[in-house]
């Protein structure tokens, strides 16, 4: 017989309680896109929101908790498409490399939110390098995987930010494919080199 696994169900409390996270979340990301990071205010929000201010205070400290939760969750689903890509390809590089195509099709693709996370807002590079990092470090081989995937996401980042930083930016498919081929080649520059099979010598 096998045992059952019971999964607590949320309580109406606590989806109510999601409920209204969400739509904080929502309303700040629509008021940051509008007014920028500075330019922003809580009450705005809350009034998007159709929430009081105190609601707000219960669930975010201040304007930098609340813009966090709003790009940790962007990079919830960044992170969740990834990994339906990374699936269909064999190899760890391979699935490294989807990880930089889907950041840099999402930020070409949304070029405001790439302005608000990379040049408007205060930096996340910190937590992100740290979150994504542990992740890509786990499908590399050889030595120093988290210094290398911390590379990466650098040279992701830095890719990202000029292309929303310059008014002659590169198409979006030129700078995906020289992001990618640029990672490309510094993984394979320190991947492990592979062993030739030893031969014996005839006399």
């Amino acid at each position: 017989m096998h045992a059952q696994i019971s999964v607590e169900k949320p309580t109406r409390r606590q989806r109510r309680s999601a409920v209204t996270r969400a739509r904080l979340i929502d309303a700040g990301m629509a008021v940051f896109l509008a007014r920028g990071y500075d330019g922003a205010s809580l009450s705005e929000v809350t009034e998007r929101a159709d929430l009081g201010t105190g609601t707000l205070y219960l669930y975010f400290e201040d304007k930098r908790a609340l813009y966090e939760a709003i790009a940790r969750r962007t990079l919830a689903g960044l992170v969740e498409r990834w990994q339906r890509r990374a699936a269909q390809e064999p190899a760890g590089a391979a699935r490294v490399l989807a990880m930089v195509e889907v950041f840099l099709e999402f930020l070409t693709g949304k070029p405001e939110q790439a302005r608000l996370f990379l040049l408007d807002g205060p930096p996340v590079e910190n937590w992100l390098v740290d979150d994504v990092a542990r992740g890509i470090a786990a499908l590399l081989d050889g030595p120093q995987p988290l210094l290398r995937a911390s590379l990466l996401i650098g040279s992701t980042l830095a890719a990202a930010r000029h292309y929303v930083h310059n008014d002659r930016k590169p198409g979006a498919n030129a700078l995906i494919e020289t992001t990618t081929s640029f990672c490309k080649a510094g993984l394979a520059a320190a991947a492990p080199p592979t062993r030739r099979p030893r031969t014996r010598r005839t006399r």
